[in-house]
């Protein structure tokens, strides 16, 4: 089904779900405001009835939350995930960072901001920050899903939840909606790669460019790179400037707790396995079927938005998927908005 089709769709829930979509809106401008963006979602009028936290532009930006371990959560495969909670209210947001998979770089301007408003949650996937790897693998989409649902519901925290997902993160969201759709609010795609539907991988892909698989390619070495570097390390890990495992510039900007988490999470070699295997499952082999096996999607009842500001640079399909929506998507989300074809 078209993207217009589940954003129309989604359009029809909003009478039956009016609390969610009120925060879930709310959602949406400290998502936007915390990013820096000028542009609203035309809902937005001097006449809302939404109430927002006056003092927003004054909450500072904070790393407290990810210098240490958070709330420590034991999936059924044994393994200890970090989960970082703060506020009140419901229902609880939960945001899925991209590839990369820790929370503290995505998500320390706009949690706390967030937490304002409600519950609001973030947590490191297997292998990153804090959390543990195990024998949780590979990262694939499957696991990334059943790991979070595992979480959620060890955690004790409560359902229904919004889903913000970045980047490759709107895949995790939407393939838990589709498996339990009974446990979402609402999604809020954040400039996010998503498999709409079947046309995306049926028939013959295409083939990455030449720009495209000189960056993977690149990109591995770096990682397996990183990966000997950490096995050799004996939990410190050295930076320098400029350099792909640790780079010293990016330290000296941060807090010293946040400088000295960062070493250590580095310094982890789970960490680059981690990093190395969701590389792998999302470049090489490169598997959509448990995933096309969710479709076609359930989210005709559940609030969805979907916010970008990134286009694909490089012209072939990986890049669009990986890197932002494609032209033709932005145009299929306008004429949903405006209601001109």
């Amino acid at each position: 089904m078209p993207l217009t089709a589940f954003y129309t769709a989604s359009l029809k829930a909003y009478s039956k779900l009016m609390s969610s979509l009120k925060l879930l809106k709310g959602v949406v401008y400290f998502l936007l405001f915390c990013l820096g963006s000028t542009i609203l979602p035309e809902s937005y009028s001097q006449n809302s009835t939404l109430t927002l936290p006056k003092s927003t532009n004054k909450t500072p930006d904070s790393y407290t939350l990810y210098e240490h371990p958070g709330r420590m959560i034991r999936l059924p495969r044994g393994n200890l995930l970090s989960l970082y909670c703060e506020g009140k209210g419901e229902p609880t947001i939960m945001l899925e960072t991209g590839f990369g998979g820790g929370a503290y770089a995505a998500w320390y301007r706009l949690e706390p901001r967030l937490a304002k408003i409600t519950r609001t949650c973030s947590y490191d996937r297997a292998g990153y920050g804090f959390s543990e790897l195990g024998n949780d693998l590979p990262r694939d989409l499957y696991h990334d899903v059943s790991d979070l649902y595992g979480l959620l519901k060890a955690s004790g925290e409560p359902a229904p939840y919004i889903l913000v997902g970045h980047l490759d993160g709107g895949h995790i969201i939407g393939a838990f909606a589709d498996s339990h759709p009974q446990e979402v609010a609402g999604l809020v795609f954040l400039d996010a790669a998503v498999l709409v539907d079947k046309q995306q991988v049926e028939g013959t892909k295409e083939k990455p460019s030449p720009s495209l698989q000189k960056h993977f390619s690149n990109q591995f070495q770096q990682i397996r790179t990183c990966l000997k570097c950490a096995e050799k390390s004996a939990g410190h890990l050295e930076a320098r400037p400029g350099d792909y495992c640790l780079d010293s510039e990016k330290v000296k900007r941060l807090p010293p707790d946040m400088a000295k988490a960062l070493i250590e999470i580095s310094s982890r070699p789970d960490s680059w396995r981690a990093f190395l295997s969701e590389a792998e499952q999302h470049y090489l082999v490169d598997d959509d079927s448990w995933e096309v096996s969710l479709l076609p999607h359930r989210w005709q009842e559940i609030p969805i938005l979907v916010f970008t500001a990134s286009v694909a640079s490089l012209d072939d399909a990986h890049s669009a998927a990986a890197y932002g929506l494609p032209p033709s998507d932005h145009k299929a989300i306008e004429a949903a908005r405006t209601g001109r074809k």
